[in-house]
């Protein structure tokens, strides 16, 4: 998703299969993860970080600029 936002950002128009593809992923995966029967093998603080990831990138995606000062490096997760 990251590197979708970055060829994008200079965009004037957004393909809608695209758009809509990052509106329900942001959208979507957060109530899927919150489900109690979700599985989460990992620590609380990794999906924690995804969703905000999710949340930061599709704010991106649709803005055309992230909310971060440059140089600004993604962390993995």
């Amino acid at each position: 998703m990251r590197t979708v936002c970055a060829r994008w950002q200079e965009a004037e128009e957004l393909p809608r299969w695209l758009a809509e593809g990052y509106y329900h992923v942001a959208t979507d995966v957060p109530s899927w993860t919150a489900h109690p029967n979700f599985p989460r093998p990992e620590p609380a603080d990794y999906y924690t970080a995804c969703i905000e990831r999710l949340t930061d990138l599709a704010d991106w995606f649709f803005r055309g600029w992230h909310a971060y000062m440059e140089p600004h490096t993604w962390a993995d997760l």
